[in-house]
């Protein structure tokens, strides 16, 4: 068992609980952060959501996106597409180190040449077969979009026999547009949640107001469906002031 700090750039949605995942950080003798590679900690199964009330420190507060913490890891977990998952030790606390400077999120981007592309698939998910020709090296990106723009929809769900509503993003990214991928950032909810049209009304597509002044943190699902695709997310929205962040956080 080995301690690991990250800085939380991810607390997304997901069936059951949350996705958390963030960047390794690092002490360096001078007491400022050197800035690793991506790691997503996940409960036993590998996959599964962290509860909601797995994700709090020993005071009851809660752990948010851009905090700084230590947990102890168990190990790397084998799960197709998703490379930086590692088990945690449920039973020992996260301990919290500090906060992240939202207005240094730019430093934290990568530069993948394309989000996941597959040839023949839509640009918001890819298949299983992705994942067994490609050498997956992240399934987690900090990307800055461009004519980025979302969607909110409230439509019939025919397999749950109710209308179901629905929060999308768009945006081009290297010159690519990539459509219709699900946001499960708890704070763009939180904004957004009372402006969906009506049920069966037409969907509703603008951008945020900043514009294109924002960063996201893209993911990719475990594979899932049948047949089995992985999904593309964006599970967190950054403002270029932290406003978002700093006061919907959820």
């Amino acid at each position: 068992m080995a301690g690991v700090t990250i800085v939380v750039l991810a607390k997304s949605y997901k069936p059951a609980g949350r996705c958390l995942a963030g960047k390794v950080a690092v002490l360096d003798g001078s007491k400022k952060l050197r800035i690793g590679e991506w790691f997503r900690p996940v409960p036993n199964d590998g996959v599964g959501a962290i509860p909601e009330g797995g994700l709090v420190y020993s005071n009851g507060s809660p752990i948010k996106v851009l905090d700084v913490v230590e947990l102890d890891s168990l190990g790397p977990v084998s799960v197709p597409g998703q490379p930086e998952n590692h088990r945690y030790d449920q039973n020992i606390q996260w301990r919290y180190i500090g906060r992240f400077r939202h207005d240094c999120i730019g430093n934290l981007i990568d530069a993948p040449s394309d989000i996941w592309l597959e040839a023949g698939q839509p640009t918001n998910k890819v298949t299983a077969e992705y994942d067994r020709t490609v050498e997956m090296t992240h399934s987690l990106y900090l990307i800055k979009p461009e004519n980025f723009l979302v969607t909110l929809k409230n439509t019939f769900n025919m397999y749950k026999a109710e209308f179901q509503k629905k929060l999308t993003a768009s945006f081009d990214y290297n010159g690519i547009r990539y459509e219709d991928l699900s946001i499960t950032c708890p704070s763009t909810r939180r904004i957004l949640t009372n402006q969906y049209p009506a049920e069966g009304e037409e969907e509703k597509t603008f951008p945020l107001k900043k514009g294109d002044d924002y960063y996201l943190c893209v993911s990719l699902t475990p594979r899932f469906g049948t047949p089995e695709f992985h999904y593309k997310l964006v599970a967190t929205i950054f403002d270029f002031d932290g406003y978002l962040q700093r006061t919907y956080a959820a």
